[in-house]
């Protein structure tokens, strides 16, 4: 979720939850695990049958604050959620992380990159009966692009020139940018960035998705209905409930007492406890999510690069993986996910090594570390991960404490927290965007290389077959100068009812935005 409007520096980009900025914030992401909401004093909803197309009951995070604008900051991932569902992008990121078109069949770039012809798809409808037209995209990209807007996706779009942005015909955009960048199709992929009819936000934001809103009650349940006009595939579900609320745990109770389907939020313990109970199933998400500790490099010590290795040295990653993540997780390497089609770089994998943890502190004049990490335990794992931590660093003597907040004050202090945990459900070139250079809201650490900042220049700016070369050599960047310990990829969790079928897992975290053939048995 973002805190704050993004300074102005590199690229047009594209997780989660999308989100605590980049994370957070992106998002995004990401396909972010839901975690809990709250619903006080409503009864569960009804099973309608809604004419024999089903309904689909989903427990979601409480979010008081959220809004129908897809465009509003600090967006939680429930708002997220239903975003996906009643708004469609250019182009999106399907369940295999693969970029496909969207509300955009084409897009063209110039000899130089820095100008890019987008067609739109024919016969597409907003789900009040309108057609969506290039000046929708024109309005929607200017809306976008305006920093007063405090959009969180803007970070993803700073290339575009908003004055440069016109409609050739009905159906086709020219859209002028203020530098080169070749990776454009992929930026529009981010759920941050959907299209919207012209002058309905931020009051009344029309989409084009399969899903129309039916009821909405801020942080409380929105109920969304099928829109049969959607140009896509017609979703089998005739209405969705999404209801909030105050825990994983009051998520799990919901699930077992048939008041929803779905609990979107869920503890490795938790999911472990559900699978194979009372008709309750499990969807394994299996990708790049991450949790990661984060390093504020404008507070002493974590400005010194040894500081930070020795303590990425102090982490049991074995042990992250079975005690924070009950088994749900992969080890990782002090680098944010790669993309699929580039292969896992090659760098060694760094081990615990206590030694050479207190040697690394005592070079700083830092042996006998105290700090404190802060987390607001909006996710699955989190909780656990610091308390993980804390133990292995109390091996080199260095004392971690385990700071819980609220999310409110999490997000109000964000940028200033010496150490905090946060998340990140989305691809790479979106993470290096909109959290890994200087000057981003996501960026909450701070970090700021020269180096890994020359190679995202060359990356916006690489045809597709050199991306890959490029972005590993930023992987070891991170690895070797980097400001967050990434201890393991983590899968996203869903417990459902067995009642429910064509779930498909997400390597975003995302599976609840691919709902077009799920349906809802007796």
């Amino acid at each position: 979720m973002s805190r704050r409007p993004p300074r102005p520096r590199h690229a047009v980009g594209s997780g989660r939850p999308a989100g605590r900025p980049s994370s957070r914030l992106l998002g995004v992401t990401a396909g972010v695990v839901l975690a809990a909401a709250a619903l006080t004093g409503c009864a569960p909803p009804e099973r309608a049958g809604d004419g024999g197309s089903g309904t689909l009951r989903i427990a979601a995070a409480t979010d008081p604050g959220e809004s129908l604008n897809p465009y509003a900051s600090n967006q939680s991932p429930t708002q997220q959620l239903r975003s996906a569902l009643l708004y469609e992008g250019l182009t999106r990121l399907d369940p295999t992380g693969k970029v496909e078109w969207r509300l955009a069949t084409d897009m063209t770039p110039n000899a130089d990159f820095s100008e890019w012809t987008i067609k739109l798809r024919p016969g597409v409808e907003f789900t009040d009966g309108s057609g969506f037209t290039s000046a929708d995209v024109v309005a929607s990209i200017k809306y976008l692009r305006d920093p007063a807007h405090a959009v969180q996706g803007l970070a993803f779009i700073e290339k575009i020139d908003p004055d440069a942005v016109a409609a050739v015909d009905e159906l086709t955009v020219r859209v002028g940018l203020s530098e080169p960048f070749a990776p454009f199709k992929d930026i529009w992929a981010n759920v941050l960035l959907p299209m919207t009819k012209a002058g309905s936000v931020p009051e009344q934001p029309i989409g084009t998705g399969p899903f129309a809103v039916k009821s909405f009650s801020a942080g409380r349940q929105s109920t969304l209905e099928r829109f049969d006009g959607h140009w896509g595939d017609r979703p089998k579900l005739g209405t969705i409930d999404i209801v909030e609320f105050p825990s994983q745990q009051a998520q799990a109770n919901a699930l077992l007492s048939n008041q929803v389907d779905i609990a979107s939020g869920a503890t490795p313990t938790i999911a472990k406890s559900l699978a194979g109970r009372d008709d309750i199933e499990l969807l394994d998400s299996k990708g790049d999510f991450t949790l990661r500790i984060g390093f504020n490099t404008t507070v002493a010590p974590f400005d010194d690069v040894r500081v930070r290795q020795a303590l990425r040295l102090l982490v049991d990653r074995e042990q992250v993986v079975s005690n924070a993540f009950g088994g749900y997780a992969r080890v990782a390497n002090d680098h944010e996910g790669g993309t699929p089609q580039c292969g896992t770089p090659e760098i060694t994998q760094r081990a615990q090594d206590i030694e050479q943890a207190k040697k690394l502190l005592a070079e700083a004049g830092q042996s006998g570390l105290s700090f404190a990490v802060t987390t607001d335990g909006l996710l699955p794992g989190m909780q656990e991960l610091a308390q993980v931590f804390s133990e292995n660093a109390a091996k080199a003597g260095v004392k971690v404490d385990v700071n819980i907040v609220t999310v409110p004050e999490l997000l109000s202090k964000w940028g200033q927290w010496p150490a905090f945990i946060d998340f990140n459900p989305i691809p790479y070139l979106p993470t290096v965007i909109g959290g890994l250079l200087p000057d981003r809201v996501g960026n909450a650490t701070h970090w700021d290389n020269a180096d890994f900042v020359g190679l995202a220049d060359q990356l916006f700016v690489a045809p597709e077959p050199q991306q890959c070369s490029i972005m590993n050599r930023m992987h070891v960047i991170e690895h070797q100068q980097g400001a967050t310990i990434v201890p393991a990829f983590v899968n996203v969790l869903m417990p459902y009812r067995s009642n429910v079928s064509g779930l498909v897992p997400d390597v975003n975290g995302r599976p609840l935005s691919f709902l077009t053939n799920v349906t809802v048995g007796g």
